[in-house]
């Protein structure tokens, strides 16, 4: 029984691991539209998965047991275990495009730290430069992720190369601002200096 008991305690603490990834990637490569951030996103997924997985286990347990099996716990985490890995291989084929969502979610931050030191080192005065600098990040967010050298900012480590070595940012940002001028709603003076 003791046996038994410490051969379910460890397979359910695996199967709470590996369910709740594979919940999680799942729901953001298949099911999560991106509106919400990826962190929510990662957690709603993971944690729906965890509550079908508990339904679905305890499920066939009561079912099994009620039919005399000498081992009902077995059967049961089995049939869990093997939903778990058919997650994991489906989340698994969209695991680098979630992985580039993350990547420009995150990106965010360091791009208004970097630009607004950028404005400081120029001597650039801006008014309201944090809120024009995420306005400008959510108009190039969509083309950011479809973009198709975004792989090559991945792997970059300094701010600096990201987003002076590497153009593709600086050059969404000034397509995005010309195409406001035209529109007629020109940037703000010398916003347009930060990215050339």
């Amino acid at each position: 029984m003791k046996k038994h008991l410490l051969r379910n305690i460890t397979w359910i603490a695996l199967i709470a691991v590996w369910s709740f990834l594979a919940g999680a990637y799942f729901n953001l490569g298949w099911v999560s539209d991106h509106s919400l951030p990826f962190r929510v996103g990662f957690a709603i997924g993971g944690i729906g998965m965890w509550i079908v997985f508990v339904a679905m286990g305890i499920f066939v347990y009561r079912f099994l047991k009620n039919t005399g099996n000498d081992d009902p716990a077995k059967i049961s985490l089995g049939v869990v275990s093997f939903f778990t890995i058919c997650f994991l291989l489906i989340a698994w084929v969209k695991y680098d495009e979630v992985q580039k969502d993350k990547f420009v979610e995150d990106l965010e931050t360091s791009f208004v730290i970097h630009y607004q030191n950028k404005a400081t080192d120029k001597a650039i005065e801006i008014e309201d430069l944090e809120w024009e600098l995420q306005s400008l990040y959510s108009s190039i967010y969509s083309d950011l992720k479809r973009h198709p050298q975004l792989e090559q900012l991945m792997p970059l480590t300094s701010t600096h190369a990201v987003f002076e070595e590497n153009r593709i940012v600086a050059e969404l940002c000034l397509q995005v601002m010309k195409m406001n001028v035209e529109l007629g709603y020109p940037p703000p003076a010398g916003m347009v200096e930060l990215f050339e």
